[in-house]
């Protein structure tokens, strides 16, 4: 078992990376929320998670003395609306759920956002838990305290800094993704490679086939090491205002508004990957980064069956459009995090238009 405390600002959150954490959920719950008498424990999950790992978590909760609730949403992005977020509200109001609750997240990130989004909200704000099952929360979305849900405007342009008091990570769950879902949440970790780490870049150079077979020692360093990267830079900048977590967005900015063109047909992580390959290649043509590292980062997302060009093609004025809509972006220009070399990340907001519809035309 790894125990990794993260201290994030006034907040804090402690990340259980144990097999078998699931079954054991009550008890920490107790141990970090507080006492379970007379308290209700409310599970939001979906019908997949759900119809998988649901029954194991209420009884845990039943065993701990929890008064467990459950409320199920469909999978899928789709459910990270407000329209979601108000059927919980009614649910919590018609089951009297009060400020002594806990809202437990039991899913990936869509799962994990929008129950921190309710947490966050409901009575000015309830302790929160997450269990991840995807690999992608475990390595990045789980960490953090970001919320959020989706408008038609745009993606996370809704939510609210609100940190987990417990993230539970069992390994085992891991067993159960497809093998797509499991190239997809190692985007986030070599991302985390490239940021910060060139070791653990070349770690995931030497080391593919045990992490994409899920072997056990490696799935947990991979993890833990993730944990410690983002736990790192999230507590040196919580709410996103100093500049240090902005890095974390290294990616996105194409990468989410590809993720909206495609109407989330692509998974996030494949989005990021298409991202992070567009972010190279600008950082190439302003002269950044070198020709070697950007073929370098290709070849490390290609070895983990991530796509380097896009499979299918979107306008670039839609593209542009969705872009401009993303949160980051300030009044006047996008910001774009950017390489100088391996582990050497630049924020950039004085990139030209014709630039960047390159980098993004070179995924074509």
């Amino acid at each position: 078992m790894a125990v990794i405390q993260l201290k994030l600002g006034t907040d804090s959150t402690t990340v259980v990376v144990e097999e078998g954490a699931l079954s054991r959920l009550g008890e920490a719950l107790v141990a970090h929320c507080g006492p379970s008498e007379g308290r209700v424990a409310v599970v939001v999950t979906d019908q997949t998670v759900g119809g998988l790992y649901g029954s194991g978590v209420g009884a845990s909760l039943v065993g701990a003395a929890w008064q467990p609730l459950s409320f199920t949403v469909s999978p899928g992005e789709q459910s990270k609306r407000l329209t979601t977020a108000g059927g919980i509200y009614q649910f919590l109001s018609d089951n009297r759920v009060g400020r002594d609750s806990v809202i437990v997240a039991l899913g990936g990130g869509v799962v994990s956002d929008l129950a921190g989004f309710v947490a966050a909200t409901w009575m000015r704000g309830v302790d929160f838990a997450i269990c991840p099952t995807s690999l992608e929360s475990c390595v990045d979305a789980s960490i953090g305290g970001k919320t959020a849900v989706n408008i038609p405007g745009g993606k996370n342009l809704v939510g609210a800094f609100h940190q987990p008091k417990l993230v539970a990570i069992d390994p085992r769950v891991l067993s159960t993704l497809p093998p797509r879902d499991i190239c997809a949440g190692l985007a986030e970790s070599i991302k985390h490679g490239l940021l910060f780490s060139e070791e653990f870049l070349l770690w995931h150079e030497q080391n593919a086939s045990a992490v994409l077979s899920l072997a056990g020692s490696f799935v947990g360093e991979l993890i833990e090491r993730n944990v410690a990267f983002k736990g790192d830079i999230v507590s040196r900048d919580v709410r996103e205002q100093s500049g240090d977590r902005i890095l974390l967005n290294f990616g996105h900015t194409i990468g989410h508004a590809i993720e909206a063109c495609c109407g989330f047909s692509l998974r996030h992580g494949e989005c990021v990957s298409l991202g992070i390959v567009a972010a190279c290649r600008l950082s190439q043509s302003i002269g950044l980064l070198g020709e070697g590292d950007v073929r370098r980062v290709e070849s490390v997302l290609s070895l983990y069956e991530l796509p380097v060009c896009l499979p299918e093609a979107f306008p670039w004025s839609r593209i542009s459009e969705a872009m401009l809509r993303d949160k980051k972006a300030t009044a006047s220009s996008l910001r774009f995090v950017l390489l100088e070399g391996i582990g050497r990340p630049v924020v950039r907001d004085d990139v030209g238009e014709a630039d960047v519809r390159a980098a993004y035309e070179s995924l074509i």
